[in-house]
């Protein structure tokens, strides 16, 4: 049984552990949609390790994958990791092309209702390609963790 809304996927992902040890510091910080960047993401999720923020963006779509996978591409732009985050009924479509995730570094998950999350595609950590933009969001979650 799908997702009823990408609200409800969202949800269900903040609980999921998987998420929360994607950065496995203290202090750590769990926002929905955050604003004035290169795009919203659904969720950020940002540690500190060594003094610096780790900070790791998701994109949740019920089904359309490419325009997730455009989204959280852009997500690069301030963050060190990207994820399309897919309800596990919907994913085969974007299975069939997880190339493209690999050649963007863009990562690929999915979750199913009992909130058990698939890697299908772990990227590796990237420094964000905007400089700007990376600072910028360094500096407002560094103040507020």
């Amino acid at each position: 049984m799908a997702f009823s809304s990408e609200r409800d996927m969202v949800e269900t992902i903040k609980t999921s552990t998987y998420i929360q040890d994607l950065v496995n510091t203290e202090p750590q910080l769990i926002r929905d949609e955050v604003k004035g960047y290169f795009g919203v993401p659904d969720l950020v999720v940002v540690g500190i390790e060594n003094g610096k923020p780790i900070a790791i963006a998701f994109e949740a779509k019920l089904s359309n994958w490419r325009r997730a996978h455009f989204q959280a591409f852009r997500y690069k732009a301030f963050v060190n990791k990207s994820y399309v985050i897919m309800d596990d009924d919907f994913v085969n479509p974007a299975l069939l092309q997880k190339d493209r995730f690999e050649k963007s570094n863009v990562g690929l998950l999915s979750i199913d209702h009992s909130g058990d999350v698939h890697c299908h595609y772990d990227p590796y950590f990237e420094t964000p390609y905007s400089p700007r933009l990376g600072a910028k969001f360094n500096d407002q979650i560094t103040n507020t963790i």
